[in-house]
């Protein structure tokens, strides 16, 4: 059981994950020795009950130095622009193409200077709002732009995969150039491997040679992998 006045330590480290269909945060110390983890089932969007947000997040755990947590935000809504074609003012007028229009979204967008893009992501208002208030110094990073600058190596030609609940991001690069990126809605490990497929098709890929990288997490299991080994011979669960 964790001493709550290590708990309750306003110094400790925060990590939270905001889903479309939840909350979930891992609490750790200085140390990096986790303290508690915890998932909250409420639906996040526009239509989200604030006071049911704001209770939730009075919990005394949760009143952390606003410096030391991290917000990864997951949505399907994103775009990545090349910085020739960016412009802040069409913004609003991309995302209403290619997601619909929404009033009650804010548009966040991030320099990757390495894939010499921006990238811009949609989230609901008031819950961006209630972040920057609740923790005005912490960074709220879309997990997709995680990927780009933590996990995706530029000089590494691979097809990556991140699997989320319900969702597969993926990813390819090929000669130092990003030539795929796409979310796609799955429900079983078949739907994921069709999309997998149809990628090393539609970009003339070698199934024999052409590396597929799979980010290990919950969602990813072993009938998935067997399953995509019958077709994919260089295969890597990172």
């Amino acid at each position: 059981m964790t001493d709550n006045s290590l708990l309750n330590s306003i110094d400790n480290n925060l990590n939270l994950k905001i889903c479309p269909d939840g909350i979930s945060y891992v609490i750790t110390d200085e140390n990096q020795r986790i303290l508690l983890r915890q998932e909250f089932n409420i639906p996040v969007g526009t239509a989200t009950d604030m006071r049911i947000f704001e209770h939730f997040f009075s919990q005394p755990e949760l009143q952390i130095l606003s410096e030391n947590v991290n917000i990864a935000y997951e949505s399907n809504e994103y775009q990545l622009i090349p910085n020739d074609l960016f412009s802040e003012n069409d913004l609003k007028m991309v995302f209403n193409l290619e997601h619909g229009a929404s009033e009650n979204e804010s548009i966040i967008y991030k320099v990757l200077p390495k894939w010499g893009a921006h990238f811009a992501f949609r989230m609901p208002t008031k819950i961006l709002s209630f972040f920057e208030e609740k923790y005005p110094d912490a960074e709220i990073e879309h997990h997709i732009l995680r990927l780009l600058k933590k996990k995706i190596n530029k000089n590494e030609s691979a097809l990556f995969l991140n699997i989320r609940k319900g969702i597969v991001d993926i990813l390819a690069v090929q000669n130092h150039e990003l030539l795929l990126l796409n979310s796609f809605q799955v429900k079983t490990n078949e739907d994921i491997c069709y999309f997998v497929l149809n990628a090393y098709e539609k970009l003339q890929l070698d199934e024999e040679s052409f590396l597929l990288r799979i980010d290990l997490n919950s969602t990813v299991n072993e009938e998935l992998i067997s399953l995509l080994k019958q077709y994919v011979k260089e295969l890597e669960v990172i």
